[in-house]
């Protein structure tokens, strides 16, 4: 991800905030009769994609290959997209299109996670993307609770447009 860095620590904090937050969710899960049981998915899918923007958007990266993070967001997107929760679908497979269309060579595609260049292949689809996310925040910003939503949603924004 490109941009200064410490915006890029900003976002990588914000993340893990949000990362820690569906935690905290799943973790007091049983003790709450009115939590759905649907949302067990959707707060293990979004610990997933704020770990995955962490790790992006760190000037350090992660110790996963972007290949096994593909793999991850594709099973993520295929399984959201079974449950009928097309807003996880599409971050999933927006996550999914920042690694496979970023710039990678074989070596990196096998070592830590860090993409430092912008240059994705077709950009228009970051474009698309990162609108459809600010549309999402705006919309995420009336819906309790809203704060993991918009944080997730206008990081998103952020990277796919530095990205491109």
């Amino acid at each position: 991800m490109a941009g200064p860095i410490w915006i890029r620590w900003l976002l990588t904090l914000a993340f893990l905030a949000t990362a820690g937050f569906h935690i905290r969710r799943l973790a007091t899960a049983g003790r709450h009769p009115s939590y759905p049981d649907g949302d067990r998915a959707a707060d293990v899918a979004h610990v997933i994609m704020a770990t995955g923007m962490a790790v992006m958007s760190s000037p350090v990266g992660g110790p996963l290959s972007p290949a096994s993070w593909l793999t991850l967001f594709c099973l993520l997107t295929a399984c959201a997209a079974i449950r009928g929760r097309l807003d996880l679908a599409v971050a999933g497979a927006a996550m999914a299109y920042m690694l496979a269309a970023g710039t990678h060579d074989a070596h990196h595609m096998s070592g830590p996670w860090v993409i430092h260049q912008p240059g994705l292949a077709l950009p228009y689809i970051a474009w698309a993307l990162a609108a459809y996310f600010l549309a999402y925040a705006l919309w995420s910003a009336t819906r309790p609770p809203c704060a993991p939503r918009v944080v997730m949603a206008l990081g998103m924004s952020y990277m796919l447009v530095t990205a491109v």
